[in-house]
């Protein structure tokens, strides 16, 4: 298989570094991302205990020119509501939440590998999560 137009996955450096793609979470509902020259900020507003919106904000840099607005426009169609890359997030939430549904006499807990916060030889890890959760949850008073 091959693309059509290939410009979709052709980026252009603009920092330093190899990293194409880059996702801060900044609190359990919000990440801010690069993915390629597309930036945007990912938020999940839930609505109810069964419900969520997800709301995509992409930016650009007010003294862009053209062409580089033009290809972060281009490029945002890997991911938000329809994306190409992320549409797999959507699901992923749903799967999770139906899978905890109709439990209401229960907590309920989905494990990400383990419990554990420490150090590892990799960043490829859901160790970083269940950091962030723990402190998400004391901030909370949880």
């Amino acid at each position: 298989m091959t693309l059509q137009d290939p410009r979709l996955i052709d980026p252009v450096r603009e920092f330093p570094g190899d990293a194409t793609v880059v996702m801060q979470t900044v609190w359990p509902n919000l990440i801010v991302q690069q993915q390629s020259n597309a930036l945007a900020v990912r938020q999940i507003v839930p609505l109810d205990a069964q419900n969520f919106d997800l709301a995509w904000t992409v930016f650009a840099y007010a003294d862009d020119p053209p062409e580089l607005r033009e290809r972060r426009m281009r490029q945002a169609n890997l991911f938000g509501p329809a994306g190409l890359v992320s549409i797999d997030d959507s699901e992923a939430m749903l799967l999770s939440q139906a899978g905890i549904a109709n439990n209401d006499e229960r907590d309920c807990v989905v494990e990400l590998g383990g419990r554990e916060v420490a150090d590892a030889a990799t960043m490829v890890t859901e160790t970083l999560i269940r950091g962030m959760y723990r402190h998400y949850r004391a901030v909370m008073g949880l």
